[in-house]
Parts: structure tokens; C-alpha cells; sequence
């Protein structure tokens, strides 16, 4: 079945583009380039990054008369809203779980891996150099990590403070520092607990540690069964990091079990979704879509706060209270050319 994927940006400006293909990979897609959302076409993905723009009203209204649209919703990980025009299309796929997108006509897919990732046979356990490795920006959820896991060796690990615009590693680099690790740590993103570096490291056949909240358990809503080892603490995990490393022929087949399980996820994931997408074309969960029920204004965004309290660990909710009253006390009042403090 022919399939337009319709950006509003270029793709190869999106991190999610490979992803995005590699799951709709079975339908025959057609590449369309629309910044100024003005193509209108059936049996089409519209495909909108939250970091770039949002619908305009004319575009949706236009495009209601269209049959057989669907939305992917990418970068939406602060939740910032304006969900009224989920209403207008036939299907949404889009990223980040939350039990307020519970729709039959919605579907909340992992963030997958970012372009170019992956090695056709990815070093074994005991082949890897490292006990674990991480490389980002400087965060205070990044920072707790660090600081229960630095007594495990041997690990390698860069943090990056941006405001001083230290260079990140490039893409090789990153992608050998992941491919030379046993364990890939992935503390909390920006603001919610998932992360890219969640599926780059299973692509480079790092074993993932992912986070737990004591009231969400995040992964395990969005991808229930999963094996991946999940902790409340850094301190727990740094512990099963150490028993872990004393048994190499455990860890190395619980290396290639979590491999195996998340080839059979992807490939089962994929399958999901060219139903879905095949379903959703046709028009099957078009009346559920438009009868669907989102908040809007104060209740949002009082919703929206909650929401993303349930991810934050004391460090990121500190930090981010920091951010934001700095910000708020920097940009001061501007009255008549004067700027009061």
C-alpha cells in the first residue's frame, strides 16, 4: 500500500526519521516536504515535531475533508498541549505515554532509536572494555547517576556542561563509547523519564539501566513485560551493576537475552503498527477519535504539572525550579526602554 509521509521539516533534520521508517517500512512511502503545510493527500502521515511548529487552523480546516490522514506527534515530551486537533484526523501515533491518551485511535509508540544506530554483530559482554559508560550534557539527575555509579570500574563517562558549550562527542564516537560498554545508565530526559539513549544503547547491544518512580513505573506501562533492569535508586542499581560483573558468563547471557528480546519487540512493535496504520486509513477509529475528550486551558495545564511531577526525581525538580526562576528573574519587566529588575 503506497503511504505519503508528509514533513513539515526535512527529514534528515529530525532524529527520529530512520525510527519512524524502519516501523512503517512495509507500506510503499512517498516523501513529501510541506513547511508551509499546504499539501492536502489521502492515505498520508502528517508528521509534526513539537521542537519545530504547531498545526495551523487554516491547514485544519482544510484538511478534515481529507479521508485516510493520519498525525505522528513527535517531541512532545513537556506536554504542552493543543491535543483539540487529534479530533481531526483519522489516526495519531505519537511518543511519550500518559494514561490521557488512552484511545483506540491513539497510539503511544517508544521514542526508538535515533539515525544511523546500530552494528550488525555487536561485541559480547566480555568483549566490551567498559562496566558501563555515559556521555551527555550535565544534568542533576545525570549528576546523581554519576555519583553512585563512579566507584564502579572500569566505566567511562563525559559529562558535558553546555552553557559553556564544551563539544559533545560526534556521532562515531558516541556510538563506539556505547558499543564498548557492558551497561548504558540512562537517568531521566529533560523532563520525563524516557530517553533516546534508552534504544541506542539496546541498538549497540549495551543493556540498558532505566529509572523507576515509587509512584510510576514508566517502562512498564509503555512497554509491558520488559526486561530491562529497572531501578528506584542509583544505589540499588549500582549494586546489581557489581553482582552483576562478578559472573561474566551470566552477564553475558543476560547481554544476549535482553538482545533477543528487543529484536522480537521491535519486530512484533512494527507489526503492531502497520495494523494500526492500515486500520486507521480505512477509517476504524475515526468516530472514536472525534468523540475523544482532552483537556484544555487551566485543567490542562494544571494536569500537565502533575503529570510531570510523576516523573521527577528531588534532584530534577530542584534544578528545574532553579532554571525557571532564574529565567523568570533575567528576563525582568521592560517598561519604556528601562529594564526593571
Amino acid at each position: 500500500m503506497r503511504l505519503n509521509l508528509i514533513w513539515a521539516v526535512k527529514p534528515q533534520l529530525l532524529a527520529e526519521t530512520d525510527w519512524i521508517r524502519w516501523l512503517l517500512k512495509d507500506f510503499e512511502l512517498v516523501d513529501h516536504v510541506a513547511p508551509g503545510w499546504d499539501l492536502f493527500q489521502e492515505n498520508s502521515i502528517y508528521i509534526l515535531s513539537g521542537a519545530y511548529s504547531r498545526l495551523p487552523s487554516w491547514f485544519l480546516d482544510g484538511i478534515r475533508h481529507v479521508r485516510g490522514k493520519g498525525l505522528f506527534h513527535l517531541a512532545d515530551e513537556s506536554f504542552t498541549g493543543g491535543y483539540e486537533m487529534y479530533n481531526i484526523f483519522d489516526f495519531v501515533l505519537r511518543n511519550y505515554h500518559s494514561t490521557i491518551f488512552k484511545n483506540s485511535g491513539i497510539m503511544t509508540l517508544p521514542l526508538g532509536f535515533t539515525n544511523m544506530m546500530g552494528l550488525a554483530q555487536p561485541p559480547t559482554a566480555t568483549e566490551r572494555r567498559f562496566l558501563w559508560s555515559f556521555a551527555g550534557a550535565k544534568t542533576a539527575a545525570r549528576l546523581e547517576m554519576f555519583n553512585h555509579l563512579k566507584s564502579v570500574e572500569p566505566h567511562k563517562c563525559f559529562l558535558f556542561d553546555t552553557q559553556r558549550q564544551k563539544p559533545a562527542l560526534d556521532r562515531t564516537a558516541f556510538m563506539a563509547l556505547l558499543s564498548d560498554a557492558v551497561f548504558s545508565p540512562c537517568p531521566m530526559g529533560n523532563v520525563v523519564l524516557e530517553s533516546f539513549r534508552v534504544y541506542e544503547s539496546l541498538e549497540m547491544g549495551c543493556i540498558p539501566i532505566v529509572e523507576r518512580r515509587r509512584w510510576m513505573a514508566y517502562f512498564d506501562r509503555l512497554m509491558p513485560g520488559h526486561p530491562l533492569p529497572t531501578f528506584s535508586s542509583w544505589r540499588k542499581a549500582r549494586k546489581f551493576v557489581e553482582d552483576a560483573a562478578k559472573d561474566k558468563s551470566t552477564l553475558i547471557a543476560y547481554q544476549q537475552s535482553i538482545s533477543r528480546w528487543w529484536h522480537g519487540y521491535k519486530m512484533g512493535l512494527r507489526n503492531e503498527v502497520v495494523s494500526f496504520v492500515s486500520l486507521g486509513l480505512e477509517g476504524a477509529f475515526r468516530s472514536s477519535l472525534r468523540n475523544w475528550q482532552c483537556r484544555k486551558g487551566v485543567n490542562h495545564e494544571v494536569w500537565r504539572v502533575v503529570e510531570l511531577l510523576k516523573h521527577a526525581s528531588y534532584a530534577s525538580l530542584q534544578e528545574r525550579i532553579g532554571i525557571t526562576t532564574r529565567r523568570t528573574i533575567g528576563r525582568g519587566v521592560h517598561l519604556d526602554g528601562q529594564v526593571m529588575k
